[in-house]
Formats: structure tokens, sequence, C-alpha cells
């Protein structure tokens, strides 16, 4: 078994171009350019992705290969994983060929075609030596840089039309040296390209657009938070890091979903993982002050700040779709409702936001610090999970004043870190996971109102509506919160 350490990185199509330019000025070696047609196979319900593996037949153009991928570590956009190649005679399948263990048999049985791949790959190679350190050798390094541009598409027996997916991304695999170098020259990269890093495999893509067929199985898609805190025992440095990791994973992931499906639910979601993130930060920044966290805490408050103008877009959509307008006497207020409705609009700001070159180099940002506190031995510190919870709940607190609106909008940070504190540290709490729950969706239609009320062209029955419903809302977020801080 090989095991291969890559960053993936998305690029947009228009810099393709511009990259060979730029491996030209790095003294890259080109190693040519080949046209790669790949067959992706898993059983009818799909246990291989439910089990993070991945099997296809590549044609090269000069012969075929059958690959088995592993899921291994994924730290962001950086992954470690297993991975077994072999050449084969045709395009057909060679179980025996397979390493033993890693597949079961009953799923070898079952196997059958499921997407298809085509693109075409440009490969240079970059080679280096590091300075010397203490009179030592100086330590050659290596690293392939893969560019691929197509397309993932479906069989027509699994849609009417063919569906299909475009890929564009650069795949930065380290042959040779230490794993710091793919950053640094991902870094090089980011500053001339407008460039993200990437989450989803080819695979993955080709499970996604299987999914978007109503009548085929959901392959799962997020990755389940790591239980990693037991109550009475000490929450470490290292622990808190991979939740981070965790939490950023699923921000790229939602990032990347949201472009392909348009779910606005998604780009709520993104901003979550984000505040779970700086809740971390700073848990591990308390835990070891030597770490050098600051730049990170500001790289994802840059982000929250950026992408919170669309959040809060939605929020207000929301509250505007559930507002009961049947008993108002004309359609006025439900004419204005109909036009203030910005999803076409979001989209566009959304790609206009996304694509700014400072985006993708805080998210590379910190994917790398992520994966180098990931190998941080100086914070042997601990804290006691319940300790968490509880500063998490006394920075919460109840409002003195629970009608005002401005109160609960500021509350919203510290909710979804006390969110992710009772999962991790009361998991069987499913009564308090609930309120807590119920606390977020009414805060974000609150900030739906608030926003709402504040526009001066608001039709008067609309506005006297909102009123009503906001200080039901402010009354029922009042009654939940009492509920869970008694408890």
């Amino acid at each position: 078994m090989a095991s291969e350490t890559e960053l993936k990185l998305l690029i947009q199509e228009a810099d393709q171009q511009r990259l060979e330019q730029l491996m030209n000025r790095l003294s890259a070696t080109f190693e040519g350019s080949k046209r790669l047609e790949n067959t992706y196979f898993d059983t009818p319900d799909l246990q291989l992705n439910q089990a993070r593996i991945a099997l296809r037949l590549r044609f090269t153009g000069q012969g075929w290969l059958q690959t088995l991928k592993t899921s291994g570590q994924k730290l962001g956009a950086l992954s470690q994983r297993g991975e077994w190649e072999m050449p084969v005679a045709d395009a057909q399948l060679q179980p025996e060929l397979l390493p033993q263990g890693v597949l079961k048999p009953e799923w070898i049985d079952q196997l059958q075609p499921l997407f298809t791949t085509h693109f075409t790959r440009r490969t240079w190679l970059l080679k280096g030596k590091d300075e010397p350190a203490d009179g030592g050798s100086s330590q050659p390094w290596a690293i392939e840089v893969a560019a691929d541009l197509g397309e993932v598409a479906l069989p027509q027996r699994h849609a009417k039309e063919a569906a299909k997916d475009s890929i564009s991304e650069l795949e930065l695999e380290l042959k040779a040296g230490d794993p710091q170098h793919l950053f640094d020259l991902a870094h090089q990269l980011a500053n001339e390209l407008v460039l993200h890093p990437g989450l989803a495999s080819k695979a993955a893509r080709g499970l996604r657009l299987l999914s978007s067929q109503p009548t085929n199985r959901k392959p799962s898609r997020k990755y389940p938070m790591p239980q990693l805190v037991q109550a009475g025992v000490a929450v470490t440095f290292a622990e808190l890091n991979q939740l981070a990791q965790h939490q950023l994973n699923a921000w790229i992931e939602c990032h990347e979903s949201w472009a392909f499906n348009a779910d606005e639910a998604e780009l709520q979601e993104a901003q979550r993982c984000l505040l779970r993130l700086h809740a971390l930060l700073v848990m591990q920044q308390r835990l070891c002050p030597a770490a050098k966290l600051t730049p990170l805490r500001r790289g994802v408050k840059r982000l929250l700040q950026a992408f919170q103008p669309l959040v809060e877009g939605c929020w207000q959509d929301r509250a505007l779709q559930q507002l009961p307008l049947d008993h108002l006497p004309d359609r006025t207020a439900a004419d204005w409702r109909y036009q203030q409705l910005a999803y076409a609009a979001r989209r566009q700001q959304y790609r206009h936001c996304w694509h700014q070159p400072w985006v993708g180099q805080v998210a590379l940002q910190l994917v790398e610090s992520l994966w180098q506190n990931h190998h941080l031995q100086a914070c042997a510190a601990a804290d006691a999970p319940e300790k968490l919870l509880q500063a998490a709940c006394e920075h919460l607190r109840f409002p003195r004043q629970p009608m005002d609106a401005g109160v609960w909008l500021q509350r919203y940070p510290a909710l979804i870190r006390l969110q992710l504190l009772l999962q991790q540290v009361q998991p069987d709490n499913q009564t308090d996971a609930a309120r807590a729950e119920t606390l977020r969706e009414g805060i974000e239609t609150l900030n739906g109102y608030c926003h709402l009320l504040q526009r001066k062209d608001l039709p008067q029955g609309l506005q006297q509506q909102l009123k009503r419903q906001q200080q039901d809302l402010l009354l029922q977020l009042g009654r939940t919160a009492q509920a869970l801080w008694t408890q």
C-alpha cells in the first residue's frame, strides 16, 4: 500500500492558463498532459461510500489502472490516505487483485458502475532542497502539481438528461520531504491566482451528483462530529484542535455544496461552523497561551463579517415567508413581500465575495495552522469539560431585559458555543439540546424581523404584523431560555 499526502485546491477555469506561466516562473518541470477517463464503482446501497472508500477503473491512454482509496485523515484540504493501484488488462474490475480485508466479500459481489469522470490533467514536478540545520545535510523535497479540468457525469440510466458537474482543481502531492512545503507552494500560488481549499474528491463529486437525482439513495455527506469530550475526563488542547479541524472541514464542505445545489441552508450552516471554530480557538488559546492562534481568530472574524450580510438576508427572507398575510384586506403586503425576496441577488453577491483572493488565502492559512497545531507538543494542559460548559452558560446568561431584541441578537454567538459544548459534554441531554435549537432558530428569525422593521418602505399592514410576530417571538424566547437556565 502506498500512502499519499496531498493538498487539494479549487481553481477557476479562467486561471488554468495562468497557472502554466506561473509554473514556468517557478522553474517547474512540465511532465506532460493526458486525458483520463474514469469509472467509479459501488454497491447499489453505497456501502463503499459509507465506509469512506473509493474504487475506480482509469484509462490513461496507455492502459487501464484499478485503484482503491481509503479516506485516511483530512485536515482541511490536506489529506493523508491509503491507496492501492494496480494495472489491469481491460475495462473490467478484477476483484482478486484488491487487498484483503478492505472490502467485505458481500460488497464485491454487488459492485456496479455509478458514474464517470473525464478530465485533462497537466502535470509539473517542482524540486528543491531544505536549508541544512545545525550543520546537517540538506534534505531534498519534491511536489507534483496536477491541474485537472473536465467533468463528472452520470450514465444515462441515472438521469433523463445528461447530469454533469465541472471539475477545475489543483492537486499538490508530496513526493518527498516535509508536508510544510505543500503549504509554502500553495501560498505562492494563492498570491497570483484565486484558489480555495477543496475537500470533495472526484468520487464525492460523483456521489453528490448522484444524490441530486430524486430516485437515488442519498450518499452520506456530512462528516460526523467526533465525540472527544467525556464527562469527568480532562479536555486536551489536541482534542479541541481536532474539533476545530472538523468545523473547518464542515465549513469548506458547506461552501462546496452551496456552489453545487444553491441551498441557502448550506450558507447558514457554514456561518455557524465559523462561529464554532472561533469558539474552539478561544478555548484552545486559554488552555495554551503559547499557541499562536490570534491570527487565526482574526481570519475567522474577517470571514464571519464578510458573509454575515448574506446570512442575514437569508434570515430576512425566511421571516418574510413565515408571515401569515391571508387576513390582510388587500394584496399590498403580499406583493411587497414577493418583491423583497432576494435569493437571486444573494447568489450574485456570494460569488463576488467568494472570489475575492483574500477569502481563499485566509482559508488556506486556517488549514495550515490547524495542521501545525496538530503536531504541537508544547501544550499539554487540560481542562474539565464541565468547567467549559459552565463557562459557556455564564457567558450566555439569561437576559435581564428579555423583551429587548438587541439583547438576544448579541447572544447568538454564545448560544452556538453552548450548543457545541452541550453536544460534547452532555450528548444524551436531548431536552436541553432541543431548547437550545429552538433558541437558535428563534434568534435567527428575530434578526430577520429586526432588519425588516428598519425598512422605510415597509407597508403599514406588514409593519403591524411584524411587530406582533416579534413580540410573540420574544415571549417564546424568554420562556425557552428560562426553562434552559432552570435546568
